[in-house]
């Protein structure tokens, strides 16, 4: 593992990031018409694709059928290179912090290396992307040539057959384990990039993520992020050996540095916790509002929306790509403005419990 604890990819799950950004809405807090082009965005995550080579079965976000693709026509859609230079030249003049590239697998799209490159170029900070892993290493260490920040790898199983169960595919698990290993071969040897492992749990390895976890961080990854399957957060928890995987948990982490794995000992205390994910805190009427879509863009092949999780659960998009960029800003302010997420079944049942702590913070500085 590298020296750095943590990346220096922002996350918002880090408490000195969330008020770092509440501090720097400013007048926004009250009055979220001001944004404009010299306010930064602190993300843009762009869902470069929607094709994938797996069928993970908690996934929301490929596309499954002809039906499916019918029903919502943007899943055909696919980033070119054109496409992606008009979407940086829309936020041309306003900083960004943070662009992560996301899918479906976004290492199937064609010339990733050259929207790296043309991000840097732009002048983005830092670039991440999510992937599946099942493309050599040698290949996503092209994108790090090319100026990505950081890698997450997802990977849920620790053995072939629940790696077969959870992919949907007879060999992914194999070639997704080879691909970290040389991603961590590539690490310890110095190459410039942060390296997390996200970890959807579910029923099917819940009771295993002891070893899991073991496994990942023997390995040598720098982090490793818990992520709770949604659909199973209010039962997740619920079987007879959930106080021995705790413990079990804590004591893996007990052999290594207490500033180690950051991402890992947050999530350690909340990926059973039924109500990490949601608003049970907020109700219909009550003026708690969603500052998200004000320093964040969520954007796939013809769309923008609130947030990423809007556009997984199916939500309504709040405009075209094609919309000019002062126009983006001004629906993403009356978004903050007017809508009430406590009313919203997608905000009520799946908000992340690090937007929805960053959303505390800033309602409670409303009208001071």
């Amino acid at each position: 593992m590298a020296d750095a604890v943590r990346s220096p990819v922002p996350d918002l799950l880090f408490d000195d990031e969330r008020d770092a950004r509440v501090a720097e809405l400013g007048r926004l807090v009250n009055e979220p018409d001001r944004v404009n082009v010299r306010t930064p965005l602190h993300r843009l995550t762009v869902f470069l694709t929607y094709r994938c080579n797996l069928d993970c079965p908690y996934c929301k976000t490929i596309a499954r059928s002809e039906a499916e693709l019918d029903a919502r026509p943007q899943k055909r859609r696919t980033f070119t290179e054109a496409e992606f230079s008009t979407l940086l030249a829309q936020h041309s003049g306003t900083p960004l912090r943070h662009l992560h590239f996301t899918g479906g697998e976004a290492s199937l799209v064609h010339g990733l290396d050259e929207l790296v490159r043309l991000a840097k170029r732009a002048g983005v900070e830092r670039l991440s992307m999510t992937t599946n892993g099942t493309l050599p290493a040698a290949r996503l260490l092209r994108l790090v040539d090319a100026g990505l920040d950081e890698l997450r790898l997802s990977l849920d199983a620790g053995e072939p057959a629940l790696g077969a169960a959870l992919t949907g595919r007879q060999n992914a698990w194999a070639r997704a384990m080879a691909t970290l290993q040389g991603l961590c071969a590539a690490r310890r040897q110095g190459a410039p990039f942060f390296l997390i492992v996200n970890t959807v749990v579910g029923v099917a390895n819940r009771a295993r993520l002891p070893e899991l976890v073991g496994l990942f961080l023997s390995l040598g990854i720098d982090d490793l992020k818990l992520i709770t399957d949604v659909d199973a957060k209010g039962h997740l928890g619920d079987f007879p050996g959930v106080a021995e995987v705790k413990a079990r948990l804590h004591a893996v982490l007990a052999r290594y540095p207490a500033t180690s794995f950051p991402l890992l000992r947050r999530k350690v205390e909340t990926v059973f916790a039924p109500d990490a994910i949601g608003l049970p805190q907020a109700t219909a009427g009550s003026g708690w509002r969603c500052f998200i879509p004000l320093t964040e863009r969520t954007v796939d092949g013809e769309s923008y929306y609130p947030c990423s999780v809007y556009l997984r659960e199916g939500g309504t998009p709040l405009g075209p790509t094609t919309d000019a960029p002062e126009v983006q800003r001004r629906v993403s302010a009356r978004f903050v403005a007017t809508h009430d997420c406590a009313a919203d079944a997608i905000c009520q049942r799946y908000c992340l419990h690090c937007t929805r702590a960053y959303n505390d913070a800033v309602n409670a500085r409303r009208r001071r």
